[in-house]
């Protein structure tokens, strides 16, 4: 419908490869994809870490999207020039995860990318911890939500999480200083306690799009607005995330990620690097 109608939008949720891959010309993405956020922040946290000795192992679901987080894995491993020592898949719905953990902890795994998206990435950890296994553990952005470390108590403490935004909690940050006071101004504070990092890509997104709006106020037509979001040059959102520009064949930005860490006894993530390069 979107690209029938022609209709100006902006996805800022799941952002896959297909959006953007050919361009679709009133779609405009925001933020990496699967595979970039894991990609570029792994290959940090390996560098950074000095974990190039690890053990890696993943944990992926057997769909679109674990494809895109193996995607991640498998060009993080090869640029780093190091090996993986077992991938293994899951069907999506799957709650027990003790044979998946079990397998990559007989592989000796010190390293593990939990592909998992909000139950299954809690189930993990708390699979990982009751084996007691030493290892790194990084997820990917959707398992950037309270409800994971809710359900995952203790176990998800000291978790590495692959993003492109920040915490919510990072009211230092102007753009999510200045969200957190209208949400107070306008909401309850429970809706506030409720925000997560997709009140903040929405956000962002919401902000763009009203950008190409005002930009066509003397023409409000479809076509100007599409026109307006293509010619978007370093458009800031104050720290929420990295400068967005488009162009008459780029429909994706914002993709340089940020790695995140659990902080379960705070009930809360935390920074763990600023905003990293997206190469």
């Amino acid at each position: 419908i979107i690209d029938e109608q022609k209709i100006p939008a902006i996805n800022h949720i799941a952002v896959n490869s297909a959006h953007f891959n050919p361009p679709h010309k009133t779609l405009f993405n925001i933020g990496a994809t699967y595979c970039q956020a894991v990609s570029a922040s792994m290959k940090h946290l390996v560098t950074t870490q000095k974990l190039q000795g690890s053990k890696f192992a993943l944990i992926f679901q057997e769909d679109d999207y674990g494809t895109d987080v193996k995607c991640g894995y498998d060009l993080a491993l090869k640029e780093l020039g190091l090996k993986s020592v077992i991938e293994v898949p899951y069907k999506r719905g799957a709650k027990d995860f003790s044979a998946e953990v079990l397998s990559v902890q007989r592989a000796g795994a010190t390293f593990v990318l939990t592909g998992g998206i909000i139950t299954e990435t809690a189930a993990m950890l708390k699979e990982i911890a009751k084996n007691q296994m030493q290892a790194v553990r990084l997820a990917v952005y959707p398992s950037h939500l309270n409800a994971v470390l809710a359900l995952a108590g203790p176990a998800a403490d000291g978790m590495y999480i692959a993003d492109f935004v920040p915490p919510v909690t990072d009211t230092q940050t102007q753009g999510i200083g200045k969200i957190t006071a209208l949400t107070y101004k306008y909401f309850s504070a429970n809706e506030v306690k409720a925000m997560h990092r997709y009140s903040l890509t929405a956000y962002v997104g919401a902000q763009l799009l009203e950008s190409a709006l005002n930009a066509c106020a003397k023409n409000l037509t479809r076509a100007c607005v599409v026109e307006k979001l293509e010619q978007t040059k370093n458009f800031t959102s104050d720290g929420i995330m990295a400068p967005l520009t488009f162009g008459p064949k780029i429909r994706q930005s914002g993709t340089r990620p940020i790695l995140l860490k659990a902080n379960a006894s705070a009930g809360k993530f935390e920074r763990a690097s600023e905003f990293l390069s997206s190469k």
